[in-house]
């Protein structure tokens, strides 16, 4: 859905269009969803973070200004409540999209070849994120795995477009060091293996 199409769609929500609120929910699903999953330890409680924040939204929709950027907004709303969920809870980061539910739930490619080499790559990107800051780690998951702008993604940080691409320029290059690392690791035998076979 176009920004200009949502920003409709969250008018008529205000106005008390349920319809409107299944298709603004059906629009904004999937990066929400990505978002609590980065935050959640289970495929579980990833949905039950996602009904919390749309329930947050709709409770605060009347806060919204209409006419700026609704998903930098819904972004900051979700991360806040997000954030207090972890400090209830005392749990430390874990990325859920790392669960097999999770990864099985994205859209899938046409050919199974290239799906399962994705699927791979995604389990071995999803470990080395979470060896990332906090902050560097979110711009990956905003960016690459949610698909936000960077305008969106700087108004809903607060920051400058400049510094968001700086910043998810060095989250990459970190995450492609990480990723590297554990795909040698994989790859390389074990200490005297060679030896032993040749035995």
């Amino acid at each position: 859905m176009e920004p200009l199409e949502l920003e409709a769609v969250v008018e008529r929500c205000r106005e008390g269009d349920e319809t409107a609120w299944a298709a603004l929910v059906n629009a904004t699903l999937r990066p929400i969803y990505r978002l609590c999953a980065s935050y959640a330890p289970s495929a579980a409680e990833a949905e039950e973070l996602t009904q919390e924040v749309y329930f947050k939204l709709w409770e605060n929709l009347h806060q919204y200004g209409a006419g700026s950027n609704f998903m930098a907004w819904a972004w900051r709303v979700a991360r806040n409540l997000l954030i207090d969920s972890y400090r209830r809870c005392h749990r430390e980061r874990s990325a859920a999209w790392l669960d097999p539910e999770i990864i099985e739930r994205l859209p899938a490619a046409d050919d199974p070849h290239e799906e399962s080499l994705r699927r791979q790559r995604l389990r071995i990107v999803a470990t080395g994120l979470r060896q990332l800051p906090e902050e560097l780690a979110s711009l990956v998951l905003m960016r690459d795995l949610a698909g936000w702008s960077y305008s969106e993604i700087a108004e809903a940080l607060d920051l400058p477009v400049g510094t968001v691409k700086s910043r998810l320029n060095r989250a990459r290059l970190e995450l492609a060091t990480v990723v590297r690392r554990r795909m040698q690791m994989r790859v390389v035998p074990p200490a005297g293996s060679a030896a032993e076979e040749g035995a």
